[in-house]
């Protein structure tokens, strides 16, 4: 397998009247061997076009891109040795199963053999060859449970097995890197938690360097040994899933990691108190040495607690809507601080109705201080 190193990456598109549009803004992103990095972010954030420049689809505008050290800006996609799997899987549905996950390993062997041709005048053997791709084939296909499968077309399978159709013809050409361009996107809830939790597995098993785009931050905090949260072109935070949860480096990455998102209210900080709309609750010691300034509130849904409507530390709420989930009950709330979700377990809101009255308090040694902006930094 190999590293990965884009230093200053940059992508600029020329559009009407000459003005030019940055889909990546100066992305510096070390991967290193056998990691599996997920580049997530809303639409349009410039995660897939990362990635397609990895791969040599698209053309660099601006800095440098290594694998092994070896820098590939001006090395074709095809001999970058990579394999990319997309979202829609393109695969070939004139040809089976067994001649999909053997297509790579086929093109290959006829470019040696034409070139073997060239330099001896002679047709290369190809006996020992064949019986390696079908050994090959077989072996990548019982790792994906594929074995029964062999002799159907595309048009025969699930989606979920074409996703493993896709995967294993990127596996049996053995490449330096994985590249997954959304892969679970088209697949029904119930399948991506399947196919996602074999993505895991056979990464463990594989120990391959993996870049993995996908919009669904659930998804990217499963899968990820790091995560890359992007927006606007720009890395916001590059940090293992559980510290973009706990300890977000802003605003926007507070918001977007998570299900729920983060609670964000916008106020002021005074006295180790947090202010908004007049309402005001005190904020612990650890939160002491910040000065008072304009700031927002982040805590999350699952630090928010209901109490008696009048409790000390706490602001009134009315309960707008209540989501009953099996073993947990997310209760959206309207406040003087506009809406907050809170998730709770489910006994303890068996007797809450909607439009009832209650008090929200909160985990304020897990709350967190940011500056204003959409990506105001973590104070």
């Amino acid at each position: 397998m190999a590293n990965v190193t884009l230093t200053k990456v940059g992508k600029l598109y020329e559009g009407d009247g000459g003005a030019t549009f940055r889909a990546v803004d100066a992305v510096d992103l070390a991967i290193n061997d056998g990691e599996f990095c997920v580049l997530v972010g809303p639409s349009g954030c410039g995660k897939s076009t990362t990635l397609r420049m990895i791969a040599g689809l698209e053309e660099i505008s601006e800095g440098d891109l290594a694998i092994d050290g070896v820098r590939v800006n001006d090395v074709t996609a095809k001999d970058r040795d990579i394999a990319f799997v997309f979202q829609n899987y393109a695969l070939y549905p004139h040809l089976t199963v067994g001649e999909n996950v053997a297509f790579g390993l086929e093109t290959r062997r006829t470019h040696r053999s034409a070139l073997v041709a060239t330099l001896t005048g002679a047709g290369a053997a190809r006996s020992e060859e064949s019986a390696a791709i079908r050994a090959r084939v077989a072996e990548v296909s019982k790792t994906l449970g594929l074995d029964a499968l062999l002799h159907r077309y595309p048009r025969e399978l699930s989606g979920g097995q074409r996703q493993r159709v896709a995967v294993g013809r990127a596996i049996a050409r053995d490449p330096k890197v994985f590249l997954f361009d959304e892969p679970l996107s088209n697949l029904d809830a119930r399948l991506r938690i399947e196919t996602r939790t074999e993505l895991r597995m056979l990464h463990r098993r594989l120990a391959a360097t993996i870049v993995y785009v996908t919009h669904d931050q659930e998804e990217a905090m499963t899968l990820a040994d790091r995560l890359v949260v992007m927006h606007k072109g720009r890395i916001q935070q590059n940090a293992s899933a559980q510290e973009c949860y706990e300890r977000p480096a802003n605003r926007f990455v507070a918001g977007f990691i998570g299900t729920p998102p983060m609670n964000i209210i916008d106020g002021n900080l005074k006295a180790g108190a947090f202010v908004a709309n007049g309402v005001s609750i005190a904020l612990g010691a650890e939160h002491a040495r910040i000065s008072d300034r304009v700031c927002a509130l982040g805590f999350r849904p699952d630090r928010v607690r209901l109490v008696a409507p009048n409790e000390p530390a706490s602001v009134a709420a009315s309960i707008a809507a209540l989501e009953r989930l099996g073993d947990r009950t997310d209760v959206a709330l309207d406040s003087p601080w506009g809406r907050v979700i809170a998730r709770l377990d489910a006994d303890a809101t068996r007797g809450l109705r909607e439009g009832e009255t209650a008090g929200i308090t909160f985990d304020a040694a897990h709350a967190h201080l940011f500056e204003p902006g959409e990506c105001g930094a973590r104070l």
